[in-house]
């Protein structure tokens, strides 16, 4: 009886194996490019680092602002530093009509003037409004008693917000082209500035 050839099977077992290895392989790379490729969002000034924690936790395309103070009235304080984050959204929301407005004055051969004053308006109009779309991320007290507060608006939220400001600034700036705040433009002008260092509004 002829003996069954037991290195032919050995060989075809580690065949077998190699595709799973090989794809176990790609999986471990893929998983650590996909963690290793997010950068860490810039931060404008020194900061605790459970407020880089926070500023982790957000998305990455979003609009993050940072509030701070020290007082020794805390509810002060925290509301304050509240006031400070989202002051620091409404500032990058105008920073994103600003961008928009200058791309749109260089690629068209619209009226500049108009342009200009409808940007002069409606940051008027968004630094006056209460940001309605925003969300706090983390709040909390330093151990020198510095009181923070991070807060955050999503690209769907803050072009809410910039399209009803301008929905109020319409009346008072006519004939501007409503392809200004066309949705390629503004989703570029807020990826943008969600990529921009983060400014630490109040760091004593």
């Amino acid at each position: 009886m002829q003996k069954p050839h037991l290195g032919l099977g050995i060989k075809e077992a580690e065949m077998n194996k190699a595709p799973i290895i090989v794809a176990l392989i790609l999986a471990v790379f893929f998983l650590a490019t996909s963690c290793g490729s997010t950068p860490k969002r810039e931060i404008g000034g020194h900061v605790p680092d459970f407020v880089r924690t926070a500023v982790g936790r957000a998305p990455g395309n979003a609009i993050v602002g940072i509030g701070t103070v020290r007082m020794a009235n805390l509810h002060v304080a925290r509301t304050i530093s509240q006031t400070r984050a989202m002051t620091e959204i409404s500032r990058q929301l105008q920073s994103v009509v600003k961008d928009m407005v200058t791309d749109y004055i260089a690629a068209t051969s619209a009226d500049p003037q108009v342009l200009l004053a409808f940007q002069e308006a409606i940051t008027v109009t968004l630094s006056q409004n209460r940001i309605q779309g925003a969300s706090i991320v983390y709040e909390g007290q330093d151990a020198d008693g510095q009181y923070w507060v991070v807060t955050m608006i999503t690209p769907r939220n803050a072009a809410a917000e910039i399209l009803a400001a301008a929905e109020l600034t319409a009346a008072r700036v006519p004939g501007v082209p409503p392809t200004v705040l066309a949705d390629g433009r503004m989703d570029t002008a807020l990826a943008r500035q969600s990529q921009a260092a983060i400014a630490v509004l109040g760091c004593n």
